[in-house]
């Protein structure tokens, strides 16, 4: 069950290589326990409607939601960790400061997005547990 004002709740694909993986550096990137980080399958669907998302947005970008039931997806989802840890904080100042650094991050993340199952085979990481 997701409890609002605690912790941000950081949901990615269980299923994905590259998912976990990177689920796996922001566990160790979060000293201050910020973040409950699960994959979005742990959670029913019927629990997420109530933020207004659903396994199939799920299965298509990082999603994240914070103490106060504000949702941020994708690229934007990632900057939210970062900014919670300098000097990561830095680079988010970074993209956003300069909007083609930002669109140049959203554009490779929609990439990795679309094609994680390839990305995570090339990397050696586990493959993804559904046929795609």
């Amino acid at each position: 069950m997701i409890e609002l004002g605690r912790q941000t709740y950081m949901l990615f694909d269980g299923d994905c290589g590259i998912c976990s993986w990177s689920a796996e550096r922001v566990k160790k990137l979060d000293r201050r326990n910020l973040f409950v980080i699960q994959p979005y399958q742990s959670f029913p669907e019927i629990e997420l409607a109530k933020f207004k998302i659903n396994y199939q947005q799920c299965d298509q970008k990082l999603h994240l939601i914070t103490p106060r039931g504000k949702v941020y997806r994708g690229a934007f989802g990632v900057n939210y960790i970062l900014w919670q840890y300098f000097p990561w904080s830095l680079l988010v100042l970074l993209i956003y400061a300069l909007p083609p650094v930002l669109l140049a991050e959203l554009i490779i993340y929609a990439w990795i997005a679309r094609n994680r199952h390839r990305v995570s085979q090339w990397f050696g990481l586990k493959a993804c547990l559904l046929k795609r």
